[in-house]
């Protein structure tokens, strides 16, 4: 019988759906797309949009997407949404940038084109029940108008607060007065709600052309990078499905996305786990 009166939690039970993220703001947009009639991805879709916002430590629109669908029949499928590369990032050019044994994680040169939109776009063409601006209606609340900081994200922010402080820009927005935000504070990104609204009209088109796309090539180009305008043009189509790979485990198939997603190490770590009892 489970202990109640433990720190553990119960385990949850569902006939019909279910959905978890690491925030409860998160978790409750998408299970209202779920409760309003929309599928598996719109859900997934409007989870992530507010995770960007509510918990900027763990992701946001200008990272990638790696996802796994798996229809009623048929074979499980592999997204890939990456970011690649400027074209003009050649070895031969970061060498002439000084780069010689790795990229520093604060460099121009470490950025790559954000893959994320592209994958969300890709998957809600192919697979969302729902008009695109229903997903991001939360998300773009919580921007605009602000939400509470929850204790482990204010403990993630604070332990990230000396990266964040070296940026000016980014510093005046996650370090408002100077200090990370503490758990119970509230916080607002409007600038974020206006990108997610362009996204939200105009798709991945929205993110990688226009205003946007020409803004962000310029400031990396001002530090430095080999990004164009014309790099994140090209950005909408990045994502791509791809066939997962997998591993015979404990009776079940498990399927990750391949490399060069990381999901090849959890199926490396079962086969060695699979030689013990």
């Amino acid at each position: 019988m489970f202990d109640f009166f433990s720190a553990r939690r119960p385990s949850t039970l569902a006939s019909q759906a279910m959905i978890a993220t690491s925030h409860p703001l998160s978790t409750a947009a998408g299970l209202d797309i779920l409760s309003t009639g929309g599928n598996a991805v719109d859900a997934a879709i409007a989870a992530v949009a507010v995770q960007c916002v509510v918990d900027p430590l763990m992701t946001g629109i200008g990272g990638d997407c790696f996802a796994l669908y798996a229809p009623k029949d048929g074979p499980v499928k592999a997204l890939n949404g990456s970011g690649r590369a400027p074209a003009a990032a050649t070895v031969e050019a970061l060498k002439a940038a000084g780069l010689t044994d790795e990229i520093p994680q604060t460099s121009p040169h470490a950025v790559t084109i954000p893959g994320a939109i592209s994958a969300w776009c890709l998957l809600h063409k192919d697979h969302g029940s729902l008009p695109l601006d229903r997903h991001f209606a939360r998300a773009i609340h919580y921007a605009e108008n602000g939400y509470v900081v929850t204790p482990r994200v204010a403990q993630d922010w604070a332990a990230n607060a000396a990266s964040v402080g070296k940026d000016p820009h980014a510093a005046a927005l996650f370090l408002p007065n100077g200090t990370a935000p503490k758990a119970g504070e509230h916080h607002a990104q409007p600038l974020l709600a206006d990108r997610l609204r362009d996204i939200a009209t105009k798709g991945a088109a929205g993110f990688y052309e226009g205003e946007t796309a020409a803004k962000m090539a310029a400031h990396l180009q001002s530090l430095g990078g080999l990004h164009t305008e014309e790099d994140f043009n090209k950005g909408i189509d990045q994502a791509h499905w791809v066939d997962p790979i997998s591993t015979p485990y404990g009776g079940y198939d498990v399927v990750e996305c391949p490399p060069n997603g990381q999901g090849l190490a959890a199926l490396v770590i079962l086969r060695i786990l699979s030689k013990f009892d």
